[in-house]
């Protein structure tokens, strides 16, 4: 992973800006613990493309089939979980 090229990552704090990338098949390639109480969700993707996704989310142009959402919300949950726990 350290050889990751920057331009291909993602970094966001958010929860539900995290679920929205990854009901759009992006993937996570860590989470990074923040103060014990908070992560970073680090995605697999240019940040370009995940931007664009997160903005047309805000902008209300996105349709996420709500069970692929609901099972993205219980791994991200899991995941800060065994994150925060660790």
């Amino acid at each position: 992973m350290k050889n990751q090229s920057m331009k291909n990552v993602f970094k966001v704090k958010d929860f539900y800006s995290a679920i929205i990338l990854r009901s759009f098949n992006i993937p996570i390639l860590r989470l990074e613990k923040e103060n014990n109480r908070f992560v970073t969700f680090i995605f697999d993707s240019p940040s370009t493309i995940c931007e664009q996704i997160l903005s047309d989310f805000w902008d209300r142009k996105l349709k996420v089939e709500p069970r692929r959402f609901i099972e993205n919300i219980n791994e991200i949950k899991t995941r800060v979980h065994e994150t925060l726990d660790s």
